[in-house]
């Protein structure tokens, strides 16, 4: 994989064509493939395994994001927003970094091409406790575990995802600020950047 090169942004050694990011996802271990289109684009489709992250919200979410990962960015094409996001990541020291030249036109042509891919289309309403649980399962519920807490989700209005804390979670002085934010900020990366949580 081609990476940015801090000392020549200019130079384009960090463009990856689509047919290289398709190849470069299913190695190992795996980029992470920030999709930087609206949320709207990416529900109606996008990348198998792409996490949206809009370029209007990166700069805010730079900590939600593991620093020694290679990261592979695609947007709408070569465009301004794409560029600025790519520099953006470079200036707060993402060393590992790539753009998908074409963005997202480039990726479906490439995927049409290539029986083996598909798209996670957007997920029906029905399907969000699943996905947010999925979500929870695998990233949020082990670390509450691990101090003896846990938490259940009461119910989902639309984008917020209302929950209740378990255990020694419960009343716990963090609950209500940084497990919040990190819960929320997990979900937004996964899923969905407008998703609001609400402890209950």
């Amino acid at each position: 994989m081609k990476f940015v090169n801090k000392n020549q942004f200019e130079s384009k050694e960090f463009a990856l064509s689509a047919q290289e990011c398709l190849v470069q996802r299913r190695s190992n271990p795996a980029p992470l493939i920030l999709d930087i289109r609206s949320s709207e684009d990416y529900r109606a489709g996008h990348l198998a395994g792409a996490n949206n992250l809009p370029a209007e919200f990166l700069e805010d979410n730079l900590m939600q994001l593991p620093p020694f990962a290679p990261l592979v960015l695609y947007g709408y094409g070569d465009d301004e927003k794409t560029a600025l996001s790519v520099k953006l990541l470079r200036d707060n020291g993402f060393d590992e970094l790539a753009f998908v030249v074409g963005g997202m036109d480039a990726l479906t042509a490439a995927l049409r091409a290539d029986k083996s891919e598909v798209f996670l289309a957007d997920y029906p309403a029905d399907q969000w406790s699943a996905k947010i649980e999925e979500v929870l399962d695998q990233r949020i519920r082990p670390a509450l575990a691990s101090d003896g807490g846990g938490l259940a989700v009461n119910k989902i209005d639309g984008e917020k995802v209302y929950i209740h804390y378990e255990g020694a979670c419960h009343g716990c002085a963090s609950s209500s600020t940084g497990t919040l934010k990190f819960i929320q900020s997990t979900l937004r990366v996964s899923l969905n950047h407008a998703i609001e949580v609400v402890s209950v």
